[in-house]
């Protein structure tokens, strides 16, 4: 059993200088902080009680038993841990489908010390036997209470990291059981590892009823083809409250019975709705007032400037036709009111304005109305800067048909 495996386990408690205090601040490391961590390997039998069937030198040294009576089956794991730990360590360990296992305990040494342990634990597939990897991490009182309290931290900001992990399985009666929830996904779904560990709990009876039907059908399609599902989705925060969350998953493994386990990032996603609905409002609202604005006005970008966006109701009556003839029959083209020539002469014309740094721009072409004559207007465009940087125009057209023909 090598040390190696380890490091990445550890990785977090060698930099312990990492600290949540609203946004993260790195420091540096002195050399008071640097100390040994001595490691202690071990295999315990879960079947058994928790027997130690086999370990290292560090671990026989650390407990005071001779490796004899260890081989002998004369040890176990809860003879060297604090009562108050025992039962949460056992059901850590056996655990279904819970390939690696974490916890921190306080075990006694030989010389009945209590030592601050931080342990990492792979369970071996098809056996009840467990390989643990104990690091002594108590070489002072005040650490061993500062790396509890950075434990704490860093797990915390992994799930902030993370978001919601969830391990979940779908039965032949349709039901959604999970099998595995980080502190992320207890947060979204209101509930805590105790509670969902204690009871089958199901991811089907929070989803809301109108989304039951994509969720399984994506899920379904999942399992056929091996692909993923993608979707947002609502799940119950209290009778008829409901928040938004993104829903990544994808089979990880199979069962014993060849059921496939899912794994599933879920982000909470219900403010981004919110804004995104108030959005829309906004928006709504300022088209609704567009289109009551006085005279002819309508909006286009700057690459396209046939292309209508949104009109005025005085625009459609400008012209004779319908809002629906206008957007549906010639897809909001301006252009198709326009000769084909002269279209072309005014595009040029408008873009060389904009192109010499002018914030308005001025033009006259002949505009076919629903009767169909043709009036001459003037088209005037002024630049309008959009949140994201990319201009748009707000046009006005004005009828000049009999000032340009007094002209002539």
């Amino acid at each position: 059993m090598e040390i190696y495996d380890t490091v990445i386990s550890y990785t977090l408690w060698i930099i312990h200088k990492i600290i949540l205090k609203g946004e993260i601040e790195i420091y540096s490391v002195s050399d008071d902080d640097v100390y040994e961590v001595d490691f202690m390997n071990l295999v315990v039998d879960k079947a058994d009680g928790l027997k130690v069937v086999d370990c290292d030198n560090h671990f026989c040294e650390f407990t005071g038993v001779h490796p004899s009576k260890i081989k002998q089956g004369k040890l176990f794991l809860h003879d060297i841990i604090k009562p108050i730990y025992r039962e949460e360590i056992m059901r850590v360990l056996c655990k279904k489908n819970s390939p690696y296992v974490y916890f921190d305990a306080e075990f006694v040494d030989k010389d009945e010390n209590e030592v601050f342990i931080h342990c990492t634990g792979q369970n071996y597939e098809e056996s009840s036997l467990c390989r643990l990897t104990l690091a002594d991490v108590s070489k002072s009182q005040e650490l061993q209470l500062q790396l509890r309290k950075k434990a704490k931290e860093m797990n915390y900001l992994i799930d902030l990291v993370t978001g919601g992990v969830c391990l979940f399985k779908v039965t032949s009666d349709m039901h959604i059981e999970v099998h595995y929830l980080n502190e992320g996904a207890c947060r979204i779904f209101g509930t805590t590892k105790q509670a969902y560990g204690q009871q089958i709990y199901r991811l089907d009876e929070l989803i809301h009823p109108d989304d039951k039907s994509k969720v399984f059908q994506a899920i379904g399609k999942a399992m056929a083809t091996d692909g993923e599902c993608d979707l947002e989705i609502r799940t119950i925060v209290h009778k008829n409250e409901y928040k938004w969350c993104k829903f990544n998953a994808a089979i990880q493994k199979y069962d014993e019975d060849n059921t496939p386990i899912f794994h599933a990032m879920i982000t909470d996603i219900t403010r981004i709705k919110e804004a995104e609905e108030e959005a829309d409002k906004m928006s709504d609202m300022l088209v609704e007032m567009f289109k009551n604005l006085p005279d002819p006005i309508f909006c286009t970008d700057t690459q396209d400037i046939w292309q209508l966006q949104i009109v005025s109701e005085d625009f459609i009556k400008f012209l004779g036709f319908t809002r629906f003839h206008i957007f549906e029959e010639h897809k909001g083209r301006l252009d198709d009111f326009v000769s084909e020539r002269e279209a072309k002469f005014i595009e040029a014309q408008i873009k060389k304005q904009i192109a010499e740094g002018k914030s308005t721009t001025v033009s006259r072409y002949s505009v076919r109305t629903k009767s169909g004559r043709f009036i001459v207007v003037e088209d005037r465009r002024k630049l309008v800067r959009q949140a994201d940087g990319s201009y748009s125009m707000i046009c006005r057209l004005k009828n000049v048909t009999n000032t340009y023909s007094e002209m002539f």
